[in-house]
């Protein structure tokens, strides 16, 4: 399973914008969230790729105590997903909860999960 998006975590969020823009061309739309968070555009659409998200290390979840960078996978079933996270040694880390739609895809289900790795 491909990812389809990545969630970045930075100690500076202009810093790390202001680097990606002038180096990678990547584009920023911020959005109203209880803590400072920007959606990356990582090209155009008829590039290959993923986009993804940024936000600062204060706002990011934690995973033992330590901030986490999220990968986004879609998954046929995700009622399905968990079992096979915790047979293969990893952890919920989250309930199932719904988001909203992400420049014009529909709503999505997710759960947070962590590799034993």
């Amino acid at each position: 399973m491909k990812p389809t998006y990545v969630d970045l975590t930075v100690q500076d969020v202009g810093q790390a914008r202001a680097f990606f823009e002038r180096v990678l061309g990547w584009r920023f739309e911020k959005f109203d969230l209880p803590y400072e968070y920007f959606r990356i555009q990582a090209g155009p659409d008829n590039e290959p790729g993923i986009d993804g998200g940024v936000r600062a290390v204060r706002d990011a979840p934690l995973s033992e105590g330590k901030p986490m960078t999220q990968v986004t996978v879609a998954v046929s079933n995700l009622e399905d997903v968990p079992a096979l996270v915790l047979e293969a040694g990893g952890a919920l880390l989250s309930r199932k909860r719904r988001f909203p739609a992400l420049a014009g895809t529909p709503p999505v289900q997710s759960r947070a999960v962590s590799s034993s790795a």
